[in-house]
């Protein structure tokens, strides 16, 4: 079977090093170099176009910084693999903060030592090729969902479930519900009628039974979907899935890491 193959890019303003990078990266066979910057507005421009997996980045570039190019990509909630590769070890630190909401992040001291240069990919690589094969079953997951659903299917089963928290007793119609998240050791449920209900002292495992199968999806370790509110399915890397019920369209994306950043890309 073939290896699953890293696209990379290299974002540094020294083209000697630019070149010493692309000379050592090809003898890595799960890396393949698909473009080179030699400034931020570049790399943007790179990035934008190509959609890499991983980012080799330098920090200390002409009128903008590598630090300033990953905040912009922060900003607009694009999310990559990122190996610094400075002269500058002083910086590893902040690097690591400003890297924080990116899949994976690493540091290579220039110059650069080859050997210390593979071992941060494989470190990368083993993560991101876990990932990869858990997002493939969630896509699977997904699509198998999207294809089940039925037109105007009678629900079977309770039709509200009641729950309670510190301040207040919820009655919640079983129809209404949209989906339902695991997240900070307590369950979110999210519905078209209303906020979204935290509930404490239940486990998804328990939710799932209390929910008609034929209606609900268990999509992973963390979410289950109503069935009937799936409208749309983007497959791809990252299963991009909305939801729509009654007046409320919610767009979940679901990641194979980093799940907490799932209940930020919804809109109501």
């Amino acid at each position: 079977m073939n290896p699953l193959i890293v696209r990379s890019v290299i974002i540094d303003d020294e083209l000697p090093v630019r070149r010493t990078l692309r000379s050592m990266l090809t003898s890595v066979p799960e890396v393949s170099v698909v473009g080179e910057a030699g400034n931020v507005t570049e790399g943007l421009d790179l990035i934008a176009g190509q959609k890499p997996d991983l980012i080799f980045l330098d920090i200390k570039m002409p009128i903008r910084s590598g630090f300033e190019l990953l905040d912009e990509l922060t900003a607009q909630e694009q999310f990559y693999g990122v190996i610094f590769v400075s002269g500058y070890p002083d910086d590893a630190l902040t690097a690591v903060q400003k890297a924080a909401p990116h899949l994976h992040s690493d540091f290579v001291v220039k110059p650069i030592d080859p050997n210390i240069l593979k071992e941060k990919f494989r470190l990368f690589y083993s993560k991101w090729k876990a990932d990869k094969e858990h997002e493939s079953e969630l896509t699977a997951q997904l699509e198998k969902a999207f294809g089940q659903q039925t037109e105007s299917a009678t629900l079977t089963g309770p039709r509200y479930l009641t729950f309670q928290n510190s301040v207040a007793l919820h009655r919640i119609e079983v129809a209404d519900i949209m989906y339902c998240e695991s997240a900070n050791k307590q369950i979110n449920i999210y519905c078209s009628k209303q906020e979204h209900l935290n509930v404490p002292n239940l486990t998804l495992d328990s939710l799932e039974r209390m929910l008609p199968a034929d209606h609900f999806v268990r999509i992973g370790k963390s979410h289950i979907l109503n069935k009937e509110a799936i409208s749309y399915l983007e497959k791809g890397a990252r299963p991009k899935c909305r939801l729509v019920l009654g007046n409320r369209v919610r767009e979940l994306l679901i990641y194979a890491s980093n799940v907490w950043k799932v209940e930020e890309s919804y809109t109501a």
